[in-house]
Order: C-alpha cells, then structure tokens, then sequence
C-alpha cells in the first residue's frame, strides 16, 4: 500500500509556496488587470506548464546539474535575470495597465502562455522547491523513485494553477475599480515593474549551493 504521508507533506509544503507571492504572482495579476481574465487563466496555464517542466527536469535528473555545476547555474541565472528585467522595463513603458476587457490583439495568448512558462522557469521559489525541498519526501527505495517526483511536481501545478486561478478572479474583480484612475494606473505600472527588477536582483544575488 502506497504511504501517503510523504505526498500530504509535500501539498502542505507545495501549498505554503504557492501562497507566498512571488515573480509568478506579479505576471498573473498584471496579465489579468491588463488583458483580462482569460489572458490571466492563460498565463496561469503557462505557469503550471513552467512547473511540469521544472518537475521533469527534476525527475531526468536535469536540476542535478544545476546544483552541481555552478557554470550552468549562473547560465541560467542571468538568463533569468536578464528575463525579468526585460518584463520590468515593458511594464514601464505600458500605459495602460488596466483594462476591462481582453486585449488579444496586442498580445497574443500564445505569447501569454509563453511567458508564463518563461516566467514560472526562473521562479526562484519554483527552483527552490525542486532542488532543495521535493527530494526531502521522496522515498530512494521505494517504487520508482522519478515517479513520485513526477507525481509530486504535477501536484504543485495543479495547486500552484488553483491558487492563480483565484489571483486571477480577484484580479479581473477589481480591474473596472482600478480604470477610472490615471493615477491609480500609473502606481501599478511602476509597481509592477519595481517588483519585477527586485525579484531579479534577489536572482542576481542568488548563490550557488
């Protein structure tokens, strides 16, 4: 009979994670305020499709190289950096952050998705999780070890997805609230921005280990 116990652990954990906001949060609620809400459910897509790839490199033994090599660390980690100072300065430049209906044509849900993927990959938190948390509850001498860390990381997508899904509802409810004001506007776009380039710096710093 399968034990439970680790897998319970792991959500609880899993569950904490997604609740802490973070780069990923950042993305859904200003995806939402300036696409609508079915750009935002897109971009939560993209991000727990970000996690399933973060749980199969896990599980191919992939972040295994990350941790141990550091050249490939800091490979990624600039890149990453890089990446979010890239959503921080187009959020600078967006003027209008809210809006009350979908705005697919100036961005395409293709391209949501795919930055929601980008996005959920260099997720310091994300990462974490994977490397340093998840191997803690797997069991090395029980039945196939890189099924249960497949198993565990499609479970953080899917409470990861949950918890967005809300952050998306919240979000979309309160957009026509935000529209009316141009100053109102102009604090979210430079809050999103500076909290883009702070998760940034905070990867930038990142040590590897």
């Amino acid at each position: 009979m399968t034990d439970l116990t680790p897998y319970l652990g792991f959500a609880s954990v899993s569950f904490l994670i997604a609740v802490s906001p973070g780069p990923s949060w950042v993305y859904t609620i200003s995806t939402t305020l300036g696409q609508g809400r079915r750009g935002g459910m897109v971009g939560n897509l993209g991000n727990s499709t970000g996690i399933l790839c973060h749980a199969a490199a896990t599980a191919l033994g992939l972040s295994a190289v990350l941790q141990y090599s550091s050249a490939a660390f800091h490979v990624l980690k600039w890149v990453g950096v890089a990446y979010l100072v890239y959503l921080a300065l187009r959020a600078f430049r967006n003027d209008a952050v809210v809006c009350t209906q979908a705005r697919t044509a100036d961005r395409s849900l293709l391209q949501i998705f795919r930055n929601g993927i980008f996005v959920s990959l260099f997720n310091p938190k994300i990462s974490l999780l994977m490397l340093a948390l998840l191997p803690q509850f797997v069991n090395p001498a029980g039945i196939n070890p890189q099924g249960q860390i497949a198993l565990m990381g499609a479970m953080h997508a899917l409470i990861a997805g949950i918890v967005h899904t809300h952050v998306v509802l919240f979000s979309n409810a309160i957009a026509h609230r935000l529209k009316a004001s141009g100053r109102v506007q102009r604090t979210l776009r430079w809050a999103t921005g500076t909290l883009f380039l702070w998760f940034g710096a905070r990867l930038a710093f990142a040590e590897h280990r």
